[in-house]
């Protein structure tokens, strides 16, 4: 593939960011990588990391791509799933305890280390612009709230909670079951029992 029409149209289909190895996946050449970016036709988010010059991109995209194993968590995750007023001005995203990553200044991202259990529980997918990204679900969102209640504050713990429990859709069930496995069982219930 070596028409710029057809590139900009992967690009598009991938919501505007691509990796070396989508692209080269998709029969693009290494050179011709290079020769895209030397003609200003593409530009580097990250190393690796590529979007359309002159392109809106959905950042969560971008940062999705950044951060291969990375899951939207804590205010994003909220704020995706509209359980907080407050809009984050960094990407919150949690990526396995071991694993090490270099992120460039732009877009702000805050990591989140965590252990094999908080990692991989609750991972669910939304759209954006086409484009699947993982985050973490309504209910384990709120575990990780109320987990952390010490560092993000009561306050915002609170209004999570009592966002996630107005909504029809909520699962209780679920909630509980997520709060024992990632033993905050006990904060849980407690709140459970003020709020309803």
């Amino acid at each position: 593939m070596k028409d710029k029409q057809e590139i900009e149209q992967v690009f598009i289909e991938s919501g505007g960011v691509m990796t070396t190895k989508a692209l080269i996946g998709r029969g693009v050449s290494h050179y011709f990588i290079k020769k895209m970016l030397d003609e200003n036709f593409i530009e580097s988010s990250k190393r690796g990391v590529y979007k359309l010059v002159g392109r809106d991109v959905d950042e969560s995209i971008e940062v999705s791509s950044m951060v291969p194993k990375g899951v939207f968590c804590m205010f994003t995750a909220a704020s995706m799933h509209e359980l907080s007023t407050n809009i984050p001005f960094k990407y919150h995203v949690a990526i396995p305890k071991k694993d090490k990553i270099r992120l460039p200044d732009y877009p702000p991202v805050q990591l989140y280390y965590w252990d094999t259990k908080q990692y991989l529980r609750g991972v669910s997918m939304v759209k954006k612009n086409g484009q699947s990204i993982p985050v973490y679900d309504r209910e384990k969102t709120v575990c990780d709230f109320l987990k952390f209640k010490n560092r993000v504050g009561f306050s915002d713990a609170k209004e999570v909670l009592k966002a996630y429990l107005s909504r029809k859709d909520r699962n209780i069930d679920k909630l509980i079951g997520y709060a024992r496995e990632l033993r905050v069982y006990s904060i849980v219930d407690q709140y459970l029992k003020i709020l309803i």
